[in-house]
């Protein structure tokens, strides 16, 4: 017999093949997703419970990787309020309730000794075959697990700040929501600030940040808030500290003015600049009576209306009483006594600790130039004479121009030496916060070993300088005296054996490291900051200018004082230390 080949079209095989996908792909569908509308469609039988959770048969369940220890607040939240949210269970033949969805709850309820806890109950369909019951089962709890929408952080600050207005105190809502009481305060606050309310979900700041950026919006400083949204992360609580410090000063200067201006002056917010001989303000040291007397305080005051003054700050200009605030002699004090709180001052003298050095508020006074005639005053001859002789006049001319510019220099001088010390500060702050979170570790960096073996060798007595103990115990969070730190050393591991002394070495440099570091050539400080550079690298820390000038790579005359800090030159420090 001869064979018949048939030739047949494949695509209609694969039509037929793909219509018979299409037609279980549907009865798929119905069966697992049943239209809950349709009359034919009926609804399973359902109860709401209060059940012990003994009771209760942990199922079949997707979710089987956990660990209770690792979700402490959810612990916390159940152990305080008890289940709030249903769990779903099914009612088997034999009466035995299986849950289906809310494992962690019962698991949890079980270990808090939780009598009851809500139940919402379903009969399990005993003509469903037992592969599709754990599909669907499987289905509906990767579903429940997955589509779970969190809520915003932005949302969670408005809740608790509704709480809050409603009258729930911060303790309240702190143990409630199983959070700090700072955290809850932080919240409150973004919440009332637009600007911290849309960064909050962002992650690009934290809490404590956006607490800040709110303060200030609130506040109305929209200075403050641009400068905080320009700079890094990494150099955001050096900012944070400077603004505070010009904001601090600022207040003082306005309280120390408050007297000028009951006398009548007028209030100058920023020192002028003198450096023309056409200035429109002239100071008083320009200035003297008709009868070539120099212009006295008293003179001034006599005719306050006619003058403005702007307050100038010496640092740590004035000694006075804690208590009082009263003026102190320092020949008065017995300086012997000071940190030592048992020690008795000699006679006739007081405590160091009685007294402490606080800025002093200087009067500088500027007459308007169009005010000279009627205040009865006259420029001194070291302004121009127009009368002198050619050469005379030249002579006058130059050397008041030579004198305008020292003035200039010496103002621009005092600036700079009181913005760097503000900003010093401030960065001396920031470096607080990183060495608390450095040496919280558990193990020293890779770079401690070279660092403390060299400073140790290069400064013998490092260890013994009167600030180094007590700034190694401020670092590590150990109060007392060095017994608690000998304590904390005997029940350390060995790596964090190290992390102590590398905190004795750390101490003993910051605690020499002062405000006006700037200034000065400490090399032992610069290795410490160069240290600080290299180490920062993986831990959000930069070298801020102040810390740069003290450092090495730049002269703090380069320092622009009318810009935010450039951690920009960080590289270079780290370059430096390698």
């Amino acid at each position: 017999m001869e064979s018949v080949a048939l030739a047949i079209d494949p695509s209609i095989l694969d039509d037929h093949e793909h219509d018979h996908d299409r037609a279980a792909e549907v009865a798929d569908a119905a069966a697992a997703d049943p239209d809950p509308a349709s009359d034919a469609q009926q609804l399973p039988h359902v109860e709401a419970l209060w059940r012990d959770p003994a009771e209760l048969v942990i199922a079949e369940n997707v979710r089987k990787t956990f660990d209770l220890t690792e979700h402490l607040d959810i612990v916390e939240s159940i152990t305080e309020f008890g289940v709030d949210i249903p769990i779903i269970a099914e009612r088997q033949p034999d009466g035995s309730l299986h849950v289906t969805e809310g494992q962690l709850r019962t698991l949890i309820a079980l270990d808090a000794k939780i009598k009851k806890v809500p139940v919402w109950v379903r009969d399990a369909d005993p003509d469903l075959p037992d592969n599709e019951r754990r599909i669907r089962t499987t289905l509906m709890q990767m579903n429940v697990n997955d589509r779970r929408v969190a809520m915003v952080e932005a949302d969670r600050a408005d809740g608790i700040a509704l709480m809050l207005d409603l009258g729930a105190s911060v303790t309240r809502v702190a143990k409630g929501l199983q959070r700090k009481r700072s955290q809850i305060k932080h919240a409150a606050t973004i919440a009332a600030s637009a600007t911290a309310r849309g960064l909050v979900d962002a992650g690009a700041y934290s809490l404590d940040q956006l607490a800040v950026i709110a303060d200030y919006e609130t506040l109305g400083d929209t200075d403050a808030v641009e400068r905080l949204l320009r700079v890094p992360r990494s150099s955001f609580s050096y900012t944070a500290n400077q603004i505070a410090a010009d904001r601090e000063e600022t207040r003082a200067r306005m309280e120390a003015a408050v007297f000028c201006a009951a006398l009548g002056f007028g209030i100058l917010t920023a020192e002028p600049d003198t450096s023309s001989l056409d200035s429109t303000l002239l100071p008083a040291e320009l200035l003297e009576t008709a009868d070539a007397a120099p212009v006295s305080e008293e003179l001034i005051r006599a005719q306050a209306h006619r003058w403005l003054v702007y307050l100038d700050v010496e640092e740590n200009g004035q000694l006075v009483d804690v208590q009082t605030g009263e003026l102190v002699d320092p020949d008065q004090v017995d300086w012997d006594t000071q940190g030592r709180s048992e020690s008795q001052p000699g006679e006739g003298l007081r405590h160091a600790d009685s007294v402490d050095y606080r800025d002093r508020w200087i009067p500088l006074y500027f007459l308007p130039a169009d005010q000279v005639a009627e205040s009865g005053l006259k420029l001194r001859p070291l302004a121009v004479d127009e009368e002198a002789g050619s050469d005379r006049a030249e002579a006058l001319r130059l050397d008041a121009l030579q004198a305008a510019a020292e003035r200039e220099s010496a103002r621009l001088e005092r600036r700079r030496v009181r913005e760097l010390n503000k900003r010093g500060l401030a960065a001396k702050e920031r470096r607080m916060e990183f060495l608390t979170r450095l040496l919280a570790r558990r193990t020293p960096p890779a770079q401690a070993g070279q660092f403390v073996a060299e400073s140790l060798a290069r400064e013998s007595d490092l260890l013994g300088s009167f600030h180094a103990p007590k700034a190694a115990r401020d670092l590590l969070g150990v109060s007392g005296f060095t017994d608690e730190l000998v304590s904390s050393i005997q029940s350390a591991t060995a790596s964090r054996a190290w992390v102590v002394v590398l905190a004795m070495v750390l101490g003993a440099f910051e605690s020499r490291a002062g405000k006006d570091s700037w200034r000065y050539n400490d090399r032992g400080v610069q290795r410490y900051l160069k240290f600080l550079a290299t180490v920062g690298q993986q831990l959000e820390f930069e070298l801020v200018d102040v810390e740069q000038a003290a450092a090495g790579p730049i002269d703090y005359h380069d320092i622009d004082l009318d810009i935010d800090a450039d951690p920009g030159l960080a590289g270079a420090v780290t370059a430096a230390a390698a």
